[in-house]
C-alpha cells in the first residue's frame, strides 16, 4: 500500500516515488501543492485509491481501507505530506500528461532589430518644434 511521510511544515511541495506507467519503470517526481488541480477518491468498488491531478501528471495511490483514505485526504488538505512511497511496488502509479502545453500568445508583429552595418544611428527629436529647420517641410508659399 501507499506509505506517506508526514511533516508539520512540509513546505510547498511533496515527493512521489512510484511506477511511471508511460515509461514502464520506477520514477520520482516533485509535485507542488499549488499545481494540484484535483484530489479525489476513485469511485471503483472494492478499491481505496486516491487520485491527484496536476497539469503535468496524474498520480494514483492505493490504500488499505476507507479509514486510511480519509486520513490521507486530510493530510493532503493540510499540506502535511512530505513524501509518497510505493510499498509494495506498483501501489503508486504516475502517469505523465499527454496534453501539449500552449505557448504564450504574442500580439502583433515580433520586433525585428534593424541591421546597423556598423554605422552610428542618429537621433531625431519626435516633436516638430524641436527638429532642426532643415528637416521641416517647406510650408512657405512662393
Amino acid at each position: 500500500m501507499t506509505q506517506l511521510t508526514i511533516a508539520e511544515d512540509s513546505g510547498e511541495e511533496f515527493a512521489i516515488r512510484g511506477y511511471n506507467t508511460m515509461a514502464d519503470e520506477n520514477d520520482d517526481e516533485i509535485v507542488f501543492y499549488a499545481d494540484v488541480t484535483k484530489v479525489h477518491v476513485l469511485p471503483e468498488p472494492g478499491t481505496f485509491t486516491i487520485q491527484i491531478i496536476t497539469s503535468d501528471l496524474t498520480v494514483e495511490m492505493d490504500f488499505a481501507d476507507a479509514d486510511t483514505v480519509r486520513k490521507a485526504l486530510e493530510l493532503f488538505e493540510t499540506k502535511k505530506v512530505l513524501e509518497v512511497n510505493s510499498v509494495p511496488p506498483g501501489s503508486v502509479r504516475i502517469t505523465p500528461s499527454l496534453e501539449k502545453k500552449e505557448e504564450p500568445r504574442t500580439y502583433g508583429e515580433p520586433f525585428i532589430k534593424p541591421e546597423s552595418h556598423g554605422a552610428v544611428l542618429e537621433q531625431m527629436p519626435s516633436r516638430p518644434d524641436e527638429r532642426p529647420s532643415e528637416n521641416l517641410p517647406d510650408t512657405e508659399k512662393r
